[in-house]
């Protein structure tokens, strides 16, 4: 009876894995205003020939191309640095916890240690990927021609044009 539960797990597995996917996610974007600040983040919803569409599709933003300074793809080194600390820290209890009391220390104390010593070894971990990162910078400060660069570099990436 196992094996032949196991068999029909196996089978059903390799027909999930046999079905494509049709549309990559859209690229994350970070939107900066033409004096460097940060007017929008989101992955992209839609792109025109005037404006660029960002954020959830509950709440999306729209962004006219004469208030783009600048776009940055991919998310901020510091995504990666607090998500290897959140998961290190988090790790590092629950490791902790499962040891239990060994004389010394008492459990959540151990768990405490564990979290932090974790915590700091996934933020480091999150820094070296951060510089693995290969994010692109656009320039686009309000100029149509630069702008139409952007479009056609997204329609290549993402196919969502």
């Amino acid at each position: 009876m196992k094996f032949l539960f196991f068999t029909l797990v196996l089978i059903s597995c390799s027909m999930l894995y046999a079905q494509e996917t049709k549309n990559k996610a859209a690229p994350f974007v970070r939107v900066y205003d033409q004096d460097g600040k940060k007017i929008s983040k989101g992955r992209i919803a839609s792109v025109t020939d005037t404006s660029l569409i960002t954020g959830p599709r509950e709440k999306p933003v729209t962004i006219e191309v004469s208030r783009i300074g600048l776009i940055k793809t991919k998310r901020s080194a510091g995504h990666n640095i607090f998500l290897g600390a959140a998961i290190g820290a988090g790790t590092g209890a629950i490791l902790g916890l499962a040891t239990g009391d060994d004389g010394w220390f008492s459990q959540g104390e151990t768990s405490g240690m564990a979290g932090v010593l974790f915590g700091i070894m996934g933020t480091g971990v999150g820094a070296i990927s951060a510089t693995f990162k290969k994010s692109d910078t656009y320039y686009i400060n309000g100029e149509p021609t630069k702008w139409k660069a952007f479009r056609e570099t997204m329609d290549e990436q993402s196919q969502l044009l």
